[in-house]
């Protein structure tokens, strides 16, 4: 039949019947938390290849048996490996209290006249609370203040109490960007469930909150997300909390001039500082902490920084003054990854390739050896070839470290400076830090939310939040292996480990 239509018309075909085959999906999928020699700490990160791992987490470390899984997962047969670093974290619900530092240094010039500068003793983030300021004096002129501020997201009951309730009804609630939590109401939580006081309920939603907390003001109830700033969001939403309590629906959303009160980043610290205070500049020191500086160096230059939240910052209240001369901060170098491994970097700055004017040379050395070299660099923030924005490149960048510019358009002078202070933080861990925090999206709980729909060919997946359906887990046993992968095999017996048990979609087989 001519498949043509020359006119409106229905068209009727019968075709054979066809068996239309289900597409098949790997399953090949594993994921895994440890210790590793660098990387991201907290996040899922799909590798490919035992080489892709290595490119981002680095080599065998004698603390981890991550890499070792790594290995062996590829060597046998293996294609999709989630791999999350974790550290000791202070609070797990919070991603930003892990203990891990990076390494840092300074490039430096000397023999000209200096800035006044208030050094910090703290790395960031900050813990700050609402309301707490910074009384900045700049070149003996009044002080400035800056406040810091950050309110949570909250919702309060349209209701007052006592609540009628059933058992089994269940109470929806979101905080921040953390899943749906479903909190169950039962008549062993209340002397009577169908005259539910506002107190009680209040009891019943801090035991299942995660990132928040239920409160009773004045009678009325409230639920607050406890990240105070503008990333705080919070929504609760069903039938019930409409209908029972009267709360607003729709995601409500907390405000502030920074992200989160419990962790103050230094670029938020230096937009804030900058933006009030006229010839002051913020910029991390050589070991990643906080410094204030002023623009004008010499004598005459003077600072002084004030209020209570100069011990969250980890600032003295001192007056500091410039000097006729002495060595000065140019550029700020950090390792990209916290670490202990970035101890082992050097940077080493030499005079131009092209012999310009105002530029110079930065390499990148490991262990003694060079792994990367940027010509010709500029101080100059116009430049094509500023130093901040070749380094920090994403694509053609070090790999190894950042940079940030404390004192513009300086050149530093010829030098080699080692990064120190990067420790891996492994001291406290226990238990609680692989299993992680729904909260802080930390540990198996990233891995589970990561491991979902695999990717297109040639792109890397980053944050899937589909639930995983296939997991490994390394632990210790009483018998060793029988692997068919010899290298493996030693490299297990070597390290001292006796059980790998893999479980995956694939069915088990003999190692």
């Amino acid at each position: 039949m001519s498949r043509e239509l020359l006119s409106s018309k229905v068209v009727v075909e019968e075709e054979e019947p066809r068996v239309r085959g289900i597409p098949s999906a790997p399953t090949s999928v594993v994921g895994a938390v440890g210790l590793a020699e660098r990387g991201p700490i907290g996040q899922a990160v799909l590798c490919t290849s035992f080489e892709d791992y290595q490119a981002t987490f680095g080599g065998f470390t004698p603390d981890s048996d991550l890499a070792l899984a790594a290995m062996g997962f590829f060597e046998q047969g293996g294609s999709h490996f989630w791999a999350v670093r974790t550290v000791h974290y202070e609070d797990a619900s919070d991603p930003e209290s892990h203990t891990a530092t990076p390494a840092a240094a300074a490039l430096t010039t000397g023999g000209g006249p200096t800035p006044a500068v208030v050094r910090g003793t703290l790395r960031p983030p900050f813990t700050l609370a609402n309301g707490q300021r910074l009384e900045v004096s700049a070149n003996a002129a009044e002080a400035v203040d800056v406040v810091f501020s950050g309110t949570a997201a909250s919702v309060s009951a349209g209701r007052p109490g006592p609540y009628t309730l059933t058992a089994g009804q269940s109470l929806r609630v979101r905080v921040d960007d953390g899943r749906d939590v479903f909190i169950p109401f039962s008549e062993e939580d209340f002397g009577d469930i169908t005259q539910a006081t506002a107190q009680e309920v209040a009891a019943v939603l801090n035991a299942g909150l995660i990132g928040g907390r239920a409160t009773v003001e004045a009678g009325v109830l409230r639920i607050a997300s406890d990240t105070q700033g503008a990333s705080s969001r919070l929504e609760v939403g069903d039938a019930v909390a409409n209908t029972v309590f009267g709360f607003a629906g729709g995601p409500q959303v907390g405000s502030g001039n920074v992200q989160s009160l419990r962790a103050v980043e230094l670029a938020e610290v230096r937009a804030l500082v900058e933006a009030a205070v006229a010839g002051v500049r913020v910029a991390p020191s050589s070991l990643g902490a906080l410094q204030l500086l002023t623009q004008s160096t010499g004598p005459g230059a003077s600072l002084r920084v004030q209020g209570d939240a100069g011990s969250g910052l980890g600032l003295d209240a001192l007056l500091h003054t410039g000097d006729a001369s002495g060595a000065t901060d140019v550029l700020h170098l950090e390792a990209r990854d916290a670490g202990a491994y970035a101890n082992r970097l050097e940077v080493e700055v030499r005079p131009p390739t092209n012999g310009a004017p105002e530029t110079f040379d930065v390499l990148v050395l490991e262990d003694g050896a060079y792994r990367e070299s940027f010509p010709n660099l500029s101080s100059a923030q116009g430049d094509a070839r500023y130093v901040e924005r070749v380094l920090n490149d994403e694509r053609t960048g070090s790999t190894y470290v950042r940079a940030f510019m404390v004192q513009p358009d300086a050149i530093p002078d010829v030098q080699t400076v080692a990064l120190s202070g990067g420790a891996d933080g492994l001291v406290g861990l226990d238990d609680a830090d692989f299993i992680g925090s729904e909260a802080g999206r930390s540990g198996l709980l990233r891995a589970r939310r990561s491991a979902g729909p695999l990717p297109p060919p040639g792109t890397r997946a980053r944050h899937a939040r589909r639930p995983q359906r296939h997991g490994a887990l390394l632990r210790g046993g009483a018998r060793r292996p029988r692997l068919r992968r010899p290298r493996l095999a030693r490299g297990l017996q070597r390290h001292g480990h006796r059980l790998l048990r893999l479980a995956g979609g694939r069915p088990r087989r003999a190692l």
